[in-house]
Formats: C-alpha cells, structure tokens, sequence
C-alpha cells in the first residue's frame, strides 16, 4: 500500500487567482489611488465575475473621457466668458493744429490757432471672442489637427487711452478781436483721438496686431491644446478668410 501510495502523482498545483486580481490593483492604484485600491482589497474573496467588473471599471478609468465635440464646446464657453482678448498695443504720438475764423455782422474778428500734442497715446488690438462659433472649429480626423479661426483682430475704439498730463500745447494764439483761444485749444484736444485711432490702424501696425494676436491666442488655447494632444492631435490657431 506504501508504494501504491508513493507511485500516485502529487496533484498538479492550482493556479493563485492572485495575479488578476493584483493586475487590477495595480491599474486603480495608478489611475485614481490608494482609496479605491482598499474597494478591491475588501472583495478579494468576491466571485470572478466581481473581479472582471472591476477590471472593465479600471479598463474604462483609463479611457479618455471627452470627445472632441465635447472639448470643443467647453473650449468654446471658456471664451466666450472672456468676450475681447486683448492681442497687441499700439503706442501712437501724433498732433493736431486747429485754426478757428469768426466773421458776423459784416466783421472779420480775426482767428484762432491752436496746436496741440500728444506723446505714446495708447491703442488696444482685440479679438471678438463673442463671434466665435463651433463652426470656426474644424477638426481633421486624418492629419489630427484641430483648426481654429479667429476673426482677425481690430482696433477697439473704445480703449483709447490718453494721459492728460501729456498733452501738450505747442501754440496758442487768438484773434484780434477774439477771447475764446482756450475753447480753440479744446477743440483741438478733442480732435486727437479720432486721429490717433487713424494712425493706429495703418497697415504696417495691423500687420503687427495680426501676428500679436496669433501668438496670444495660441497661447490662451495651451489647455485645449494639451488635452487633445493626449490622443496625439495638434492645434492651428489662423484667421477667418
């Protein structure tokens, strides 16, 4: 009986059910910590079917979450929160002569001139980021690249900014037979904005704005373009046509 007994083969050793389960340990803990990994250590001794939910769970932790529509839209809301991105400043001096004549009752009173500087007066390129819709959005699948067109930046006319101290009379004369030479001088100060507006949007400063404004609003898209860049895509900031 001892050598029946010696002869009968040990049985084969069962494989540990371990391994999977620390495969999934292994995945939590990397995706979303130690917490989650103690949610599998208390079901250790749960039937296979618990353990392969739980790798389906990690499996889909590891997936990206948001699609490309759904990038574009929550990329979308942030800017139009931000409603003008301010992309460049131009800095302008410029001046203005004005000269006033009063003729009544048959008389000439004679004329006032008035001329009138202004030095680094201060202009501000912005892009509408209200105007952008998901069409401006184009995503070629192909080549991976999300393009983004803006409308080209424009001079806001309502950001002008000039220093008072820093305007300066260079000429002040009045009539003969006149005493209102400081409402002249007004005028002419009042003349400078327009005219400064005028001079910050020549083509050789739009040129300049124009490329300002794709470096500034490539850089306001860096979050966008880091979360597509994980699927390997890439971001093209240009301008409508």
């Amino acid at each position: 009986m001892s050598d029946a007994l010696a002869s009968t083969p040990a049985p084969a050793p069962r494989r540990s059910s371990a391994w999977p389960f620390a495969t999934v340990l292994l995945a939590l803990i990397l995706v979303v910590g130690a917490p989650a990994a103690y949610l599998v250590i208390v079901a250790a001794n749960a039937p296979a079917k618990m353990t392969q939910t739980i790798s389906m769970a990690a499996a889909e932790a590891l997936r990206p979450k948001l699609t490309m529509n759904e990038v574009v839209l929550n990329t979308l809301s942030d800017l139009h929160k931000e409603k003008k991105l301010v992309v460049f400043t131009a800095e302008v001096s410029t001046d203005v002569t004005r000269e006033e004549g009063d003729t009544s009752w048959g008389m000439y009173w004679g004329t006032n001139v008035a001329r009138v500087a202004v030095k680094n007066a201060r202009v501000q390129y912005v892009i509408d980021l209200n105007k952008l819709e998901t069409s401006d959005f184009v995503y070629n699948e192909q080549a991976k690249v999300l393009v983004i067109a803006l409308p080209r930046p424009h001079a806001d006319t309502s950001m002008v900014a000039i220093d008072p101290g820093a305007v300066q009379t260079l000429d002040l004369r009045g009539g003969w037979a006149r005493m209102d030479k400081y409402q002249t001088r007004d005028h002419a100060i009042a003349e400078l904005r327009p005219k400064i507006l005028t001079q910050a949007q020549v083509p050789f400063v739009q040129e300049l704005a124009q490329a300002a404004g794709i470096e500034t609003s490539t850089q306001l898209m860096q979050p966008l373009a880091d979360a597509i860049s994980r699927d390997g895509a890439t971001v093209r900031v240009t301008y409508r046509e």
